[in-house]
């Protein structure tokens, strides 16, 4: 068993100063390298997480035989080459959310590590939080009987900037593939692979959606209904209805520490699991996990979890007319 993992982080962007946050605080983990394409901004990264390289180059440090695993934080459309990069150069990636623009490609990517045999997960750190465990299980214990509902938001304001990663779709700007992929992948977690996938969004004249209503329908009937938005606010909860009663998941959801159950007899019971450090640790863990056990995917974000989530996403654009 491997007691320490030197990371290497391609990208410098902001989820990689959170991610290297709880990088640094995560006991068998350390941050060995960062590559940015802007030199002073490696060296900033490298001197704050005290990190023993800092490239210009991501080939250097793909190339970099002292770099045990690659956390892919670049802009979601360089995902899918910087994948490919990784897994030529024999490394093990955590690659942020989404895993790539379209199915064709996060289908190449996942068939790549499996021949490759290495190790490659998706970065949705919501799958590996204590708190989506704690509700899978009270499901599978029939706490709230059959799940027949799910509701989940994820909206905020961001100021309109054509040239952002937000809206700028050479980078994969829109709200679903930077903040809808959140409650596809909770209704993914919890019901399944939809039968059926429906959606109207607002675009940009640039073509970017900035807001998308999604319903979703499985084979049992369940549906679920969900919101993405980077136009206006929403509340940042999810509910998850059974024949029993309902999972209530607190403000904001995606990261939640506390929940209620609520049953339909009125009974309450509240639970709350505290992150020890910004909830980037749990994927931290589970990757290290996987590494440690040779698995090649992970339990909490296997490959089939993610192409299913890229499958609805895109459904979801191809009917909003977006084209990347």
């Amino acid at each position: 068993m491997k007691k320490n993992y030197r990371w290497g982080i391609l990208g410098a962007g902001r989820i990689a100063d959170k991610f290297c946050t709880a990088l640094s605080a995560t006991a068998g983990a350390e941050v060995y390298a960062v590559a940015s394409r802007d030199a002073a901004r490696a060296e900033d990264y490298a001197t704050r997480y005290k990190a023993v390289k800092a490239y210009t180059s991501y080939e250097d440090l793909v190339k970099d035989e002292n770099v045990d695993v690659v956390y892919i934080a670049t802009p979601h459309s360089f995902h899918y080459a910087h994948t490919l990069l990784c897994l030529q150069n024999s490394k093990p990636v955590l690659c942020e959310k989404p895993m790539s623009l379209s199915v064709q490609q996060t289908t190449e990517m996942l068939a790549a590590a499996t021949e490759k045999k290495l190790f490659l997960m998706e970065g949705m750190w919501t799958a590996c939080m204590p708190f989506i465990e704690k509700i899978k299980d009270l499901i599978k214990e029939d706490a709230i009987g059959e799940p027949q509902y799910l509701q989940a938001d994820f909206g905020f304001t961001a100021a309109f900037d054509a040239e952002s990663r937000l809206f700028k779709m050479a980078l994969g700007g829109g709200s679903v593939m930077d903040v809808g992929i959140y409650p596809i992948a909770l209704a993914t977690l919890i019901l399944g692979a939809p039968s059926v996938v429906q959606s109207v969004a607002k675009l940009t004249e640039g073509g970017a959606d900035i807001y998308a209503n999604m319903l979703l329908q499985y084979p049992g009937g369940q549906t679920a209904q969900l919101i993405s938005s980077i136009s206006f606010n929403t509340p940042l909860e999810a509910t998850i209805i059974g024949t029993k009663g309902r999972i209530k998941i607190d403000n904001p959801w995606f990261k939640a520490t506390d929940f209620t159950l609520i049953l339909n007899d009125g009974t309450n019971e509240h639970f709350s699991m505290p992150h020890q450090s910004n909830g980037f640790e749990h994927e931290i863990k589970e990757v290290m996990h996987c590494l440690d056990n040779g698995f090649l995917q992970s339990s909490k974000v296997p490959h089939q979890f993610t192409l299913t989530v890229s499958k609805i996403m895109e459904q979801v654009l191809q009917q909003a007319g977006v084209v990347y």
